[in-house]
């Protein structure tokens, strides 16, 4: 067996140095009470330690992993490993754990094995004397040693699950925080708002305004709506509260910087994961979509109005042409195409700066979205 797998086994299980668990800790007290002995003890056998998870009957929280017991049980992974007396073998009489406190003369140990194969440490029993176990005790003990695993196996699962939630909501944060606009989840009735989470672009609807702020007085947003629009909100929302249905609204938020900013939110009501009914909505800055649309508006009015004149005296011109075309001198010819050229590089300057001024908006709306 690969130390270093074996290890990164053990370290994958996130359980060194972890608070006492009391399944565990029943475990080696049902261990030491079937085997008849004073101690028992879940041991993971760390890179230079032996470091006890769960322990009855010693104070003992660690020992060294030079001389210990348990990192014999590496050599068999289905065999409970009995030490009749420690002080009589080779292995273990030199021991600082025999010769010394805790003065261990009998052993036994059942391997605690990964599901990948990897010895982590051990269930065992001791005594300060010289014993034996019955076989029906031996394979009790293995037997706790599997379900002891079991629960670590269990557990590790737990804790995997936990990080890949905690990550998932973490990434999700993420992307509700960066996302353009204000993305809100909110409580709603007739006696009371409550907000339960804000994104980071709340800010953007006034100074002083903040996520915490917001989901510990949910109201104060209306300070910072201008003049009437207060009222509009109010009564938007009251309607909401009392008919418990989508609603949409429009507001306006005085930008010391940009000014006049427009604001459009929509909400409705679903229903989550526990079947608590609740609002879901957004907030979105329509300033740019209203300066685009005021534009295209101007733009079209220009079209259909500024640019008849040129085009109709256009018109007139190629009229009078027609009707005079066997009388034109070329003089008259000379008036007609340098009043023809005026008019045409009228209509040119004109179509540019229209041109220029769809292209301003354009961008601005694609650099806002």
């Amino acid at each position: 067996m690969l130390e270093s797998l074996r290890l990164r086994e053990l370290f994958d299980y996130k359980i060194l140095d972890t608070p006492p668990e009391k399944e565990l800790d029943d475990f080696v007290y049902l261990a030491s009470v079937i085997c008849e002995k004073p101690v028992g003890l879940i041991s993971l056998v760390d890179k230079d330690r032996n470091w006890f998870k769960a322990r009855y009957g010693t104070d003992l929280e660690q020992t060294d992993r030079l001389g210990s017991f348990c990192h014999h049980t590496f050599g068999n992974h289905d065999e409970v490993m009995v030490i009749r007396d420690a002080a009589c073998d080779e292995r273990f009489k030199c021991s600082p754990l025999v010769v010394e406190d805790p003065n261990i003369r009998f052993y036994a140990g059942a391997p605690l094995l990964s599901e990948n194969g990897y010895v982590l440490g051990a269930l065992c029993v001791i005594d300060t004397v010289p014993g034996d176990l019955a076989p029906e005790k031996v394979k009790a003990l293995k037997l706790l040693a599997d379900k002891a695993m079991d629960y670590l196996n269990t557990r590790k699962i737990i804790l995997n699950q936990k990080r890949t939630i905690e990550e998932s909501a973490q990434s999700l944060k993420d992307l509700t925080d960066e996302a353009p606009g204000v993305l809100l989840k909110f409580q709603l009735d007739r006696k009371d708002l409550q907000v339960n989470f804000v994104s980071k672009g709340v800010r953007q609807l006034g100074r002083g305004i903040t996520p915490k702020k917001l989901l510990k007085n949910p109201i104060s947003f209306l300070d910072n709506i201008y003049g009437a629009d207060r009222k509009t909100v109010r009564r938007t929302l009251l309607k909401a509260a009392i008919n418990q249905k989508p609603f949409v609204f429009e507001f306006r938020v005085e930008d010391p910087e940009k000014g006049l900013q427009w604001y459009f939110g929509k909400a409705s009501r679903q229903k989550d994961r526990h079947g608590q009914k609740v609002w879901y909505g957004t907030i979105q800055n329509i300033t740019q979509q209203l300066e685009y649309k005021k534009a295209m508006e101007q733009i079209s009015f220009d079209i259909s109005h500024i640019l008849r004149s040129p085009v109709t005296n256009l018109l007139g011109l190629s009229n009078v042409i027609g009707m005079e075309r066997e009388n034109l001198t070329e003089e008259k010819l000379r008036e007609y195409s340098d009043y023809i050229q005026t008019v045409s590089k009228e209509l040119d300057l004109f179509t540019r700066n229209l041109n220029t001024i769809y292209e301003q908006k354009k961008n601005q709306l694609f650099k806002m979205n």
